[in-house]
């Protein structure tokens, strides 16, 4: 059963079977459903169409695009082809019975080592190194010049795509198969450590009915490439006992002569695997030019085989990284949090002891601001670390924010800031009501922290802009303002300007919000002036520009 594999995007690790009928991919069809707020409602469809699978735009805002390139008219699919959706991309998987391909457990069923020296042993013609130097093909002489080129440039544009090995293995074979006359292909591969060469694609020109025969491989000829990182030319009825009789042979087609041609997959001298693909003499036998193209692209397969494990390498390294260096920063104000607790303990459990309720309610006072730090922290950790999906409902904007100034009001009290508002009255707007609690709740949180003790204000203000159909907030302190040089940086995660007392996380967290809202944050300060924020909101999605889904609470 076709399938389609989700490799980036809101619904990455998702495997869609489409069964044997027409599919729609977007966000609101029952076949194919996406999460993807780029894609659209209906935004592309594959059918079955006279053996094959077809890719249709659906008119989408986007586009559709089918390995790179976007689609203007159906095109058929092929095992491995990407198609990018909004900003999810999908690896194809086809048909087994369309292609012949199917899974290792299936293909090894099909494929066959032959044993060294048996009878009927293939003959090497000719041989190739696969040396590095091999990567440059001479200038072809015959009309196999223009496959030539564009095999080698089709595969080297493959090699700057992100995809897995298998699928892009799977994409050789194909391009291999489209390009060159081939009866029949196989190709073998080292899975990890292991030694032994396991199938992972194979290719049959002609279909048959019932169970497909088994190809046989000569071990001879493969143990022969593997031992000398050649690619070899053979044809493999040359030791056949009947050349030796002396009776008139049939022809060449009822004998059923073929000529073979088996290249390494290679880089760095490490033989990962290798490529056989055959055709019958009575069809065509294979030139040394084609023998030579046979060894570049098992030599560019290499390189993309060995480049994608560098890249998971290092990309697991900078993860690593960045998860060390990001605990180590907030391992250091987690400690502060905990030094503040055990602070409060102490004074709580000192006043406990002398029966003292002044004392034990000025620890507890501390407990409680560092038990909000602690709340505060973790709230700004889950939204920036983890993609949200936003719940939107109708909702009244002001009562978010009088609800925001009554938390703030005792950290505001105790540092002698006034915290003003002026909120205008407003419609209903589609909202996440928790994220945006939490968007106000850091921004006021920063601007009570900015402001000097005693003579600080805070004004929060709410406006309707009916005209450009937007509801803004804006935060403004009159605290010592923000460098034009740190304000290009505000946004950054880790990045505070409170030292110890800051995380770095919140107005992270909050651009990241209103951005998931279709809305736009900034700030604008001024050196001995004061700083304000502000936040524009659509009262509502437009149905062109905004794919989204709208996802209502069910609370």
């Amino acid at each position: 059963m076709p399938t389609l594999h989700v490799l980036q995007g809101p619904d990455k690790g998702r495997v869609y079977g489409t069964g044997q009928e027409p599919a729609v991919i977007g966000r609101t069809t029952d076949q194919i459903q996406l999460t993807d707020n780029s894609a659209s409602r209906r935004h592309a469809e594959i059918r079955p169409e006279n053996g094959h699978w077809i890719l249709t735009d659906l008119n989408s805002s986007n586009g559709t695009y089918l390995n790179g390139r976007r689609i203007v008219s159906p095109t058929q699919l092929k095992h491995g082809d990407q198609i990018k959706v909004g900003s999810s991309l999908m690896v194809f998987g086809g048909d087994e019975s369309d292609d012949g391909f199917s899974t290792t457990d299936a293909l090894g069923d099909m494929v066959e080592l032959g044993a060294a020296g048996e009878e009927g042993e293939s003959s090497i013609l000719s041989a190739v190194d696969a040396s590095e130097d091999s990567v440059i093909l001479q200038p072809p002489e015959t009309a196999d010049a223009v496959a030539a080129w564009n095999v080698v440039y089709r595969i080297a544009e493959m090699m700057g795509t992100i995809e897995p090995v298998d699928a892009f293995l799977v994409r050789v074979c194909d391009l291999i198969f489209d390009h060159l006359i081939v009866d029949r292909l196989v190709m073998l591969m080292r899975k990890g450590d292991a030694t032994d060469l396991t199938p992972v694609a194979v290719r049959l020109r002609h279909k048959v009915r019932g169970p497909r025969p088994k190809i046989l491989t000569s071990r001879t000829i493969i143990n022969h490439v593997l031992e000398t990182r050649s690619g070899v030319l053979c044809a493999n009825a040359m030791t056949d006992d009947r050349f030796s009789r002396e009776s008139k042979q049939d022809s060449i087609h009822h004998l059923g002569l073929r000529s073979v041609m088996c290249v390494p997959v290679i880089a760095r001298d490490v033989v990962h695997g290798v490529i056989q693909l055959d055709c019958t003499m009575s069809h065509h036998t294979y030139t040394q030019e084609q023998l030579r193209l046979a060894v570049v692209i098992g030599r560019l397969t290499g390189m993309a085989i060995e480049n994608a494990r560098l890249l998971e390498s290092r990309v697991r390294h900078e993860r690593l990284a960045a998860a060390g260096e990001t605990v180590a920063y907030l391992s250091h104000h987690i400690r502060n949090i905990l030094q503040g607790l055990q602070g409060g303990a102490e004074t709580v459990e000192l006043g406990i002891k002398r029966a003292a309720i002044e004392t034990v309610s000025s620890g507890w006072s501390i407990v409680r601001r560092n038990l909000d730090r602690t709340l505060y922290l973790a709230a700004n950790m889950l939204t920036f670390a983890k993609d949200r999906r936003p719940r939107i409902e109708s909702t009244a904007l002001n009562p978010i924010i009088e609800e925001v100034v009554a938390l703030v009001q005792t950290r505001a009290d105790e540092k002698g800031v006034m915290v003003l508002t002026e909120l205008e009255e407003l419609p209903d707007i589609p909202l996440d009501p928790h994220g945006i609690h939490q968007v106000a709740h850091n921004i006021v949180l920063n601007a009570i922290d900015a402001t000097p003790a005693d003579t600080g204000r805070v004004n929060i203000r709410t406006t309707f802009d009916a005209v450009r159909s937007l509801v803004l907030l804006s935060i403004s302190d009159n605290g010592p303002g923000i460098e034009d040089a740190a304000i290009d940086r505000i946004f950054e995660a880790f990045h505070s300007s409170k030292g110890n007392a800051g995380t770095g996380l919140g107005l992270a967290a909050a651009k990241k919000i209103v951005e998931e809202l279709h809305g736009e944050i900034s700030v604008q300060s001024t050196i001995g002036s004061g700083t304000t924020f502000s936040v524009k909101l659509p009262t509502v999605y437009d149905p062109v520009t905004d794919t989204g889904e709208t996802h209502r609470s069910s609370q």
